[in-house]
């Protein structure tokens, strides 16, 4: 070849280069090329994670450029937020406002679940639903699916655009997350996706966060196989690296007596072998941040923001290494500017449609929930004002609605425009469900107990039909069975045909001594037709049955046996706005309940039984008071002796027996005050309380009003805990009058 046409090659060539040079996206690199570029190492330690936030801030105070982030489980939440834009003051007051006990499990605020949702509350039922399949019972995936978590995530990454997938070196600040393959065993270092899937990968602790799915595979917490994700950063553009470790250690030799200790510590080698293997990769330019947090527990999150401080702490003590590190104000505010100038700008949402993972569930459930919400609409229209708060809000009320596994969405970019698909996965255990329960209550002199099941089948038909069973068994033996029939998906209307039976006693007692009994046995049949929805209940219904009551009172011979044909009416009427029936600190709960026999319809008794029920708490921290009331009374008739009122017993009349104040008429006024001691895991339960209690009764007996004027006062004292069996309850009653009875309680169920 000529050198003429070796020089025109070569000029070919290099032109050839330059315009591939043009086509390509700029550097992702944040450094200067004067100084070392710093990658920054953020481990896992769950609630201990928050110590981060305090190193971040004294890294900004000393003007440290970060030019990428490592990070594993909860250092993978606070780099990749960190890494999408946010400040560190920004992260620091959202993370301040997390409430994480509601956070950390996927039902929604109990007052914004559907009324229906909420009946098993007032039942002792155990926490935990089982499906029913082929005649076996299937277990729950374990912990929580985790999407409250990435709601919030969501939320907080929002600026760098929630994007479906896009390349993590071209964030603000180049990132990398580490997970860990659960099907092979290997570590996954992400480079690229959906950013906040990503980052919930990276954290899903195995037993208590669902795992991800991405690409087919499932990913667990990063931590069991590199809590320090040091070889990453260097991946990612390290010449320096400032590695941080929150990680908890080993647990000490008093602790690993138990089964229980002994597989934690297992799980804590591997993670501190993995730990011990990254920092002896560090060298002599690379710095270590060790907070010294003590004991704090990993899981502690309602109390870990007291770690922010020693996070600071720490990194202030490393002062001398990280001024080594640092630049100029004009030189880190340039690169601030620089971090800022890489913020990508989310398309503009324009559409909201709804998809299910499954063919059971019909998806206009979850577009009754989303019409007509200002900046959620899925009306065939272009959105102005889409709002995540307000979907992720819809989302967990339609999560309440018990039918989905977990709520999920996806983000769909075409042509400057953003599309988000909601998604409802449904239960992998259902639609047949299955609760067990035990009730348990004794005093002094008395203990009952009872056994529950509860049986649920679930979308019957298009319209979301529910066929509901129950079975209780011990003091009052029930059964009933209910198919609550909804007239269309967007209205609460509902007509519900039910039968049941019970048996129970009618035990009467005389300055606190029992004289005498009823066994008391009830067949009926309901038509009952209502309205319902997060506030509550309306309904009324048409019954016949009949009634037999069996006396057991000895000498006493002029009491008859009862054996009666009924026909009458129900009405029922509640307002259930409180955040817990069992230990109430905040909302308000109202409730009407009337019964009632007909004579000109056929029934051989007549008369009527009202109850009304007024219930409000509030809170503030630790403490919270609840004031109630309750009233018995007959709008027409007088009340057999077969279906009296009844007051006693913890918080009805602490200081006496169960059921022992009987009347045609009762009255209950009450205040509790509680404190709550300790939260409680949520595999566990939520929390345990002490307190106590102030409670005045009043049981009038016979048609004259006159005939028994006396007012019983009582308080009481207790321990208690919301468990996921349930209510548990050791307490003290005494009477404040006449002869001050006194009664020690245990009760496990909603007294």
């Amino acid at each position: 070849m000529s050198g003429r046409a070796s020089a025109s090659a070569a000029t070919l060539l290099g032109i050839v280069l330059a315009a591939c040079a043009l086509c390509l996206p700029a550097a992702p690199a944040l450094g200067d090329a004067t100084r070392p570029r710093v990658g920054l190492v953020l481990g896992g330690g769950g609630a201990r994670g928050l110590a981060h936030l305090g190193v971040l801030q004294v890294l900004e105070e000393m003007r440290v450029p970060v030019d990428c982030i490592a990070g594993t489980s909860m250092g993978a939440l606070i780099g990749g937020i960190y890494a999408s834009g946010a400040t560190v003051e920004e992260m620091t007051q959202r993370i301040r406002r997390i409430d994480w006990d509601a956070v950390l499990v996927d039902d929604p605020p109990r007052a914004e679940r559907p009324y229906r949702a909420k009946r098993d509350d007032f039942e002792n039922l155990f926490r935990l639903e089982l499906g029913l399949r082929d005649g076996r019972l299937v277990l729950p995936p374990g912990g929580t699916s985790g999407y409250k978590v990435e709601f919030l995530l969501r939320e907080m990454a929002a600026g760098a655009g929630n994007y479906a997938e896009q390349n993590f070196d071209y964030l603000p600040i180049p990132y990398r997350a580490v997970a860990t393959d659960i099907k092979d065993g290997t570590v996954k270092v992400f480079r690229d996706g959906d950013l906040v899937r990503t980052m919930r990968a990276s954290m899903s602790v195995p037993g208590a966060i669902a795992p991800v799915e991405i690409g087919g595979a499932l990913y667990v917490d990063g931590g069991l196989l590199q809590n320090l994700p040091v070889a990453a950063a260097r991946e990612a553009c390290a010449d320096v690296v400032i590695a941080v470790n929150v990680g908890s250690g080993l647990l000490p030799r008093k602790e690993l007596a138990t089964a229980l200790g002994i597989s934690l510590q297992m799980l804590l080698v591997l993670m501190e072998q993995n730990v011990r293997e990254s920092v002896a990769a560090l060298g002599r330019r690379d710095l270590l941040i060790a907070p010294q947090l003590g004991e704090y527990s990993a899981a502690n999150f309602a109390e870990a923001f007291a770690l922010v401080g020693l996070g600071e702490e720490a990194a202030r003590a490393k002062a001398e290494a990280l001024r080594a590190l640092s630049v100029p104000e004009a030189e880190y505010r340039a690169w601030r500017e620089r971090v800022a100038a890489r913020q990508p700008s989310a398309p503009r949402v324009t559409e909201v449609r709804v998809a299910t993972t499954g063919s059971r569930v019909n998806p206009e459930v979850i577009e009754r929930q989303l019409a007509e919400v200002p900046g959620i609409d899925v009306r065939r229209r272009p959105e102005t004002d889409f709002s995540l708060p307000n979907l992720h809000r819809r989302l967990e009320q339609v999560y309440g609605e018990g039918d989905f596994e977990r709520m999920d969405y996806r983000l769909l970019d075409r042509h400057g425009t953003r599309t988000v698909v909601v998604r409802g996965e449904e239960k992998s255990w259902g639609p047949n469900y299955v609760k067990f329960g035990l009730g348990l209550a004794a005093d002094t002199d008395q203990t009952r107990f009872s056994v529950n099941l509860t049986h649920r089948a679930t979308w019957v038909n298009a319209l979301g039909a529910e066929w509901r069973n129950d079975l209780q068994f011990g003091y009052r033996d029930r059964i009933a069975s209910e198919f609550h029939q909804p007239f269309s998906n967007r209205a609460g209307v509902f007509i519900a045909p039910r039968a049941e039976g019970q048996n129970q006693p009618v035990v009467y007692y005389l300055d606190g001594r029992r004289v005498g009994s009823f066994e008391v046995s009830t067949a009926r049949a309901h038509l009952d037709i209502g309205t319902q929805n997060k506030y509550g209940e309306l309904r009324a219904g048409l019954f016949a049955g009949r009634l037999r009551a069996e006396e057991d009172f000895g000498v006493l011979t002029f009491v008859p046996d009862f054996d009666v044909r009924q026909r009458g009416y129900t009405l029922s009427a509640v307002f259930d706005q409180i955040d817990s029936p069992s230990f109430p600190r905040d909302g308000l709960l109202l409730s009407v309940k009337s019964f009632g026999t007909v004579g000109k319809w056929g029934s051989e008794d007549e008369y009527n039984r009202t109850e009304l029920l007024a219930m409000g708490a509030r809170s503030w921290g630790p403490h919270a008071v609840q004031l109630a009331g309750y009233l018995g009374d007959t709008l027409h008739g007088q009340l057999p002796a077969y279906d009296p009122f009844f007051l006693g017993g913890f918080l009805r009349g602490s200081g006496y027996g169960m059921d022992e104040l009987i009347g045609e008429r009762i009255g209950l006024a009450r205040a509790v005050y509680s404190y709550r001691l300790a939260s409680l895991p949520a595999p566990l339960g939520s929390g345990a309380y002490a307190g106590g209690s102030l409670e005045a009764t009043r049981a009038v007996q016979g048609v004259d009003p006159a005939a028994d004027t006396e007012v019983r006062n009582s308080a009481s004292v207790f321990l208690a805990a919301d468990t996921r069996l349930g209510t548990a309850y050791v307490a003290f009653g005494m009477g404040l009058s006449g002869n001050r009875p006194q009664t020690v309680y245990f009760l496990l169920g909603t007294p």
